[in-house]
């Protein structure tokens, strides 16, 4: 009885069960189909905003168009106005360069391509509306087509401040050299005081860098007539050419009347050119300094040290052991000393060159470019072997490497030889002078 029960009630429990389950399955499943096609419908029709103008049809013009567009470039073109007399004047009849499209279309440019539709003008400016505009009553046709920038000359430019800085950095040393420099008359005419007696009578105040006598002439005479009774003097310092001008005033038993250089040359620069400015473009100046207390370094190693303060050039030994005069660039003389601590470099000293100094550097550069460093290819300094007259060293060599058939201070080898003094007489050889210039004495400037 009890199995009996127990087999009864467990049919009915299950099939109560199953009718639940099947209705809930089937829901489940009405609902999925239901969710796919949801989804369907909307992968396949998205929520995307379209843009207005993404239906425009885009307007096809008909060859003749194109070709008619292309015309107006070219006719317009600046490059041809210039060239074309008759649509230059066509264009420039009117302020505002508008044109008759019928003139337009008897050029014969236009006239092939137009066959009588004047239309395409009106399809023309259409298509590039950016290049070309008709008036309201499209009968006229202007270019408004925007000519691109010229292509700024960076060459020209960089060209133009340079030769403006060098001619500013000529202006401050040219100042600055006027400020040490002293202008003085009075002196007797025959017999003119020599050089040499002028200097004994200044080298008492200071050091005498320069000294020149003026004299008649002009031109290619300049400075080569008769004495005039006056002269210029440079010192080391402005300090040394104000005292000359306080205490220098007679010069046997002759009153002189002194002035200051810069103050001279402003007196005469008003006194004949009124307000107008020096023109520097065309002077070729040199910036040089002189060194002493050189004879423990070589060449090379004067330049390295030299570099480490400004751009360095050719340097030219002087008669006097470890002596001689370098060229800098982009810097006054007077930049480049004030950098300087004493004015030294290492156990190097340097100073304002004298004119005797500059003389010489300037005669061998001169001599220099006349015959050609090395007479041949592979000319300069010379190369491996000495400074003789091997291939490539500034004697007559030919190209290669200088010293292979030297003679001048070589060794049977061919090897270099010793730098141990680089200012001895056969280095001077290698400029092809005797060098008859001797050292200034270089000390501390006196205040």
């Amino acid at each position: 009885m009890s199995d009996q029960t127990a087999v009864d009630t467990k049919p009915i429990k299950d099939e109560s069960m199953n009718e639940v389950t099947y209705e809930e399955k089937a829901e489940s499943a009405q609902t999925a189909v239901d969710t796919k096609d949801e989804t369907m419908e909307a992968v396949e029709e998205p929520s995307v905003a379209v843009p207005e103008d993404a239906t425009t049809t885009k307007v096809e013009y008909p060859p003749n168009v194109h070709k008619v567009h292309r015309q107006l470039l070219a006719i317009f073109d600046p490059e041809n106005i210039k060239k074309d007399n008759f649509f230059r004047e066509l264009v420039e009849r009117d302020p505002e360069h508008w044109v008759l499209i019928k003139k337009l279309s008897m050029i014969k440019r236009f006239k092939e391509i137009l066959e009588g539709d004047l239309s395409l003008f009106e399809q023309a400016v259409a298509l590039a509306p950016q290049d070309f505009e008709l008036n309201e009553e499209k009968t006229q046709l202007r270019c408004i087509k925007k000519e691109p920038e010229a292509k700024k000359d960076n060459h020209a430019d960089n060209v133009d401040k340079k030769t403006a800085h060098n001619q500013q950095v000529i202006l401050s040393h040219f100042e600055v050299q006027n400020k040490r420099s002293i202008y003085s008359k009075g002196f007797t005419i025959d017999p003119e005081p020599t050089e040499a007696e002028l200097k004994a009578f200044y080298g008492k105040f200071g050091r005498v860098l320069a000294l020149r006598h003026r004299r008649e002439g002009a031109g290619n005479k300049r400075n080569e007539g008769p004495f005039k009774g006056s002269i210029f003097v440079e010192f080391e310092t402005p300090e040394i050419a104000q005292r000359v001008v306080d205490e220098a005033t007679t010069y046997n038993e002759m009153e002189l009347t002194n002035m200051i250089k810069g103050d001279y040359v402003e007196m005469k620069r008003v006194e004949k050119f009124s307000d107008a400015e020096y023109n520097f473009s065309h002077i070729a100046h040199r910036h040089l300094v002189e060194y002493s207390n050189g004879q423990e370094y070589s060449f090379k190693e004067i330049k390295e040290l030299v570099k480490t303060v400004a751009n360095v050039g050719r340097l030219e030994p002087l008669e006097t052991k470890g002596t001689g005069v370098l060229e800098i660039f982009k810097t006054t003389p007077e930049e480049f000393l004030a950098k300087l601590k004493d004015q030294k470099l290492e156990n190097i000293n340097f100073c304002l060159v004298s004119a005797a100094a500059r003389t010489h550097f300037n005669k061998i550069q001169k001599e220099a470019a006349k015959n050609g460093r090395g007479n041949g290819r592979g000319g300069g300094r010379g190369g491996r072997g000495g400074r003789g007259n091997g291939r490539g060293g500034r004697g007559s060599g030919g190209r290669g490497r200088g010293g292979r058939h030297g003679d001048n201070n070589n060794n049977n080898d061919g090897r270099k030889r010793g730098n141990d003094n680089p200012n001895n007489e056969e280095i001077n050889k290698r400029a092809r002078t005797i060098v008859e210039v001797k050292a200034s004495a270089i000390t501390a400037p006196t205040k």
